[in-house]
């Protein structure tokens, strides 16, 4: 990126931030902002965040604010083309408080992505049938799209839809069908209904997800972003823990150097054999029931001996070195579940859901807890082209002596390597933006 002009890593253009009132009043809230919190999340549907304002000019009562509002967000990284661009739509405000000799209201609006609005008011009951890809596009172009951003006229403050739709990009097909009809359930439900029932095209892991970032919704399986890595080097970057601002006998330190160091580092979560044992991760048990034909079916899977079949965060399969030995304990029983069976539930539709779940359910269950094995925490300068369900390398240091080595070699080679991002706090006020990022893997091995 560009650096000409930026003075620190972490700069920050609120370009936009305007609201229209219940009575269509347009009111620009950059005056009044302390705190503009976004969030991000692999394993949820849509973007949600708040605004927390300080307000001598009674807004709560000239707007009036009733949490039925609109919120247009336009925020730029200084050199980058890349924004973070949407409307939004306030359900709530919170924590009023007056301050300043009762002449000061400081209060939390809440909103979240406008699709949301539009999911939760319109439960479905019409029949679908197709690839899941398909059915998902269906559903999510007919229920779910909206125009992603409303334009603000400058005469006016009049509210106008532009044409830009959310986009949804399916990261990668299914190869199985369904058929089914559902009873009430939102689109969002739908969909995620179909990620747990969908079988890849191309690859192993039954891992799908739909999530939205910053920039659009997407639908796919976590193993096509593994993939993408290594056939594309397709990642944000290499972060590390360092001391900032070091310039190296420079005159002026390196900007695009200070963006990929970590101020803060957590571990939330790392391995668990215990919970492990017992939870399905290793291996797991699924029996099926068929109570019209009056009989059942046991199917066992081992992970551990599929683990080298998809890719991981640490690449392929038979390179990625798991969290587990060959020799560990595993036990089926330990997590068993049931799952109801219709044969030929549709006359003339050979691909029933139920009848494959005996493809989809152990590895699913495998791959999806595989996730929380090992769990960070890391606060980086916020940038605006960053998103949920990208990849990015972190240098976790060795902890030794260093001897002779580069501090590119003191890596630890349990924790160095690829991670992917499954939530994003953006954080920015007038004059700063960070970024909290939850970042998992999976596996053990570091490409150097």
């Amino acid at each position: 990126m560009e650096s000409n002009g930026v003075q620190k890593a972490g700069e920050v253009k609120i370009e936009e931030l305007k609201l229209l009132s219940s009575t269509n009043l347009v009111f620009d809230l950059r005056e009044f902002l302390v705190e503009f919190n976004l969030y991000e999340d692999l394993f949820s549907n849509y973007l949600r965040g708040n605004l927390v304002l300080t307000d001598s000019r009674n807004l709560i009562e000239i707007a009036p604010l009733i949490g039925e509002e609109y919120l247009t967000v336009k925020i730029s990284t200084p050199g980058m083309e890349s924004k973070i661009q949407k409307t939004f739509r306030v359900f709530k405000v919170s924590d009023r408080q007056i301050v300043r000799d009762n002449n000061t209201q400081n209060f939390v609006l809440h909103f979240a992505s406008i699709e949301l609005m539009g999911d939760v008011l319109l439960p479905l009951f019409k029949p679908h049938e197709g690839m899941i890809h398909d059915v998902v596009g269906e559903i999510f172009t007919n229920y779910i799209s909206q125009s992603r951003e409303f334009n603000v006229s400058e005469a006016n403050g009049e509210f106008t839809e532009s044409t830009y739709d959310t986009p949804l990009y399916i990261l990668n097909p299914t190869s199985n069908k369904v058929k089914f009809v559902p009873t009430g359930w939102s689109p969002f439900k739908c969909i995620n209904w179909l990620a747990s029932k969908a079988i890849p095209k191309d690859g192993v892991a039954r891992n799908y997800l739909f999530f939205e970032t910053n920039k659009a919704f997407c639908f796919g399986t976590l193993e096509a972003i593994f993939k993408d890595v290594y056939t594309n080097k397709n990642f944000i970057g290499r972060y590390s823990i360092s001391a900032a601002n070091i310039r190296d006998g420079a005159r002026a330190p390196d900007i695009n150097r200070e963006y990929f160091i970590a101020k803060d580092v957590e571990m939330v979560e790392t391995i668990d054999h215990i919970k492990n044992y017992t939870n399905g991760y290793l291996s797991n048990r699924l029996i099926t029931l068929d109570v019209y034909n009056k009989k059942y079916d046991v199917i066992d899977y081992d992970y551990v001996t599929e683990y080298s079949k998809q890719y991981h965060t640490s690449g392929e399969g038979s390179k990625a070195r798991p969290t587990f030995t060959i020799e560990g304990i595993r036990n089926p029983v330990s997590s068993t579940s049931f799952y109801p069976v219709n044969e030929k539930l549709f006359d003339g539709f050979s691909e029933n859901i139920s009848e494959r779940m005996k493809d989809i359910y152990g590895n699913r269950r495998s791959s999806m807890i595989e996730l929380t094995n090992v769990k960070m925490n890391i606060t980086v300068p916020g940038r605006t082209d960053v998103e949920v369900g990208r990849m990015l390398y972190f240098h976790y240091p060795a902890i030794e002596p260093v001897d002779d080595k580069s501090p590119a070699d003191n890596q630890d080679t349990m924790y160095s390597g690829y991670y992917l991002i499954t939530a994003i706090h953006h954080k920015v006020n007038k004059e700063q933006h960070t970024m909290t990022m939850e970042i998992i893997k999976d596996s053990m091995t570091v490409e150097k």
